[in-house]
């Protein structure tokens, strides 16, 4: 199951700019271990529909593995099933909070190159995933909204 887009959050200005990501965050998260293989990752993410998983390391600090990492595993022909999630997945993945702006999210995403940020609680726990499909669905939807013609409802 995965996440259900949700509205940015927006300042009382009309045209005003996304206060933050926490309502688009989503928070059914999808954890491997760094030994697990990959083939075990995908199979979590697929059952999950989501895709990227975080990665529980022995540090705290937390890992990522995404769609694009089990493309190079393929690409690479590495059994699957023998190759491990910390042999590809990206450590110390970059982290934001759920009171970051739309924006910076969606600046340092490009900056970064990635798809996904994990998103740290208040007490630096992993309190979810914020994914750039989640975020362009919600601005589109957003753009959708405040576009529509009065007495008509957007779709």
């Amino acid at each position: 199951m995965g996440c259900t887009p949700k509205f940015i959050v927006r300042t009382s200005e009309p045209g005003g700019v996304p206060v933050d990501i926490g309502p688009l965050v989503n928070v059914a998260v999808v954890t491997v271990g760094p030994r697990h293989s990959v083939a075990e990752a995908a199979r979590r993410m697929r059952s999950g529909n989501v895709g990227s998983a975080v990665v529980e390391t022995e540090d705290g600090h937390p890992g990522i593995i995404t769609e694009r990492d089990l493309l190079k595993v393929m690409a690479d022909g590495v059994d699957p099933e023998v190759a491990t999630v910390e042999e590809y997945m990206t450590a110390n993945a970059i982290t934001a909070s759920p009171s970051w702006s739309a924006v910076d999210a969606a600046s340092r995403m490009l900056e970064g190159g990635f798809r996904h940020l994990v998103i740290l609680g208040d007490t630096g726990r992993v309190s979810g995933i914020l994914s750039i499909r989640d975020l362009v669905a919600s601005l589109l939807e957003e753009f959708q909204s405040e576009s529509a013609e009065p007495g008509t409802r957007s779709s």
